[in-house]
């Protein structure tokens, strides 16, 4: 059975080319780490792996000089700045090295590789950025604040979508805050946990399905797009809604006079959570219990 040189996680050979050695670049960059760990200094004559020290990915000192001044939160702090400007798709420890002026395996001395920085990048902007939401003023100002916050997220982190809008997300403190603060507007109403769930979860899918408008937006922009939303609704569509016959399609050769209705996100995103805390607010004053705020 073939197995990971470093985990010992079982492995699938491919049917061509070398065998694979490790299941994961992390692991491959702790070998990596493991062997040069071992090599014997040249002053001492002991393995430098014996000192007395924090682990590589904890490290505090540089190995050297041209390492002054390197940190977990520089590199962090480098990698969203590479993620928000080209895409997460972009960002790599290579990358990141570049922008630092190091070689790439110094980024080793204190993160453990990709996937590891990618949960660092979001325990960053959660944490800097969703303790700054208000509390009181009731369920509904409560949830309009948090979806709010969430909206503006993803204008400024195009990336932190594609993280966390996933069945996998990353269980960093500061993401498991954020959302327990926003269950906790709800509480008092004598609701179930699993209607609380429930209701956040759906204000925040309402705001990360238009979200994905948005960041679709950005990133075209990043690219360069030769045509933007509120052109493609004034011009394409309705070219082909010409082409096709309007008669087949009447109510979208309708808003032809108002193109503008349907490319103002801000203005969707607005009228989407309005009408969503409307029907939470009836579906709540038919619930037992206290009668709810807001």
């Amino acid at each position: 059975m073939l197995t990971c040189a470093q985990c010992g996680t079982e492995l699938t050979a491919a049917p061509r080319g070398r065998r694979p050695r490790y299941c994961s670049r992390s692991c491959q960059a702790r070998a990596y780490r493991a062997r040069l760990g071992s090599r014997p200094d040249q002053e001492t004559g002991r393995a430098t792996g014996e000192r007395s020290a924090p682990t590589p990915a904890l490290r505090a000192e540089p190995r050297s000089a041209s390492d002054a001044g390197l940190s977990r939160e520089r590199i962090v702090r480098t990698a969203i700045g590479i993620a928000n400007a080209d895409g997460l798709e972009s960002m790599s420890m290579r990358y990141v090295a570049h922008e630092l002026g190091v070689k790439v395996m110094s980024l080793y001395n204190y993160i453990d590789g990709k996937d590891e920085l990618i949960d660092l990048m979001v325990e960053a902007v959660f944490s800097e950025d969703g303790e700054r939401l208000p509390g009181g003023g009731g369920w509904r100002a409560e949830l309009e604040a948090a979806a709010r916050w969430e909206w503006a997220l993803y204008s400024t982190y195009p990336w932190v979508l594609e993280v966390i809008a996933t069945v996998q997300p990353p269980l960093v403190p500061s993401l498991l805050a954020g959302f327990e603060r926003g269950l906790s507007a709800l509480d008092g109403l004598g609701l179930d946990p699993v209607t609380t769930h429930h209701i956040y979860l759906g204000v925040s899918g309402i705001v990360q399905g238009l979200a994905l408008l948005r960041v679709s937006e950005i990133a075209s922009e990043r690219r360069g797009g030769h045509i933007s939303l509120s052109q493609w609704r004034a011009v394409k569509v309705p070219a082909v809604l010409e082409e096709l016959g309007t008669d087949r399609y009447p109510r979208q050769a309708a808003l032809h006079s108002n193109p503008g209705v349907l490319t103002d996100l801000e203005e969707i995103f607005e009228f989407s959570l309005r009408r969503l805390l409307d029907g939470i607010s009836l579906f709540l004053e038919g619930q037992p219990g206290p009668s709810p705020e807001g």
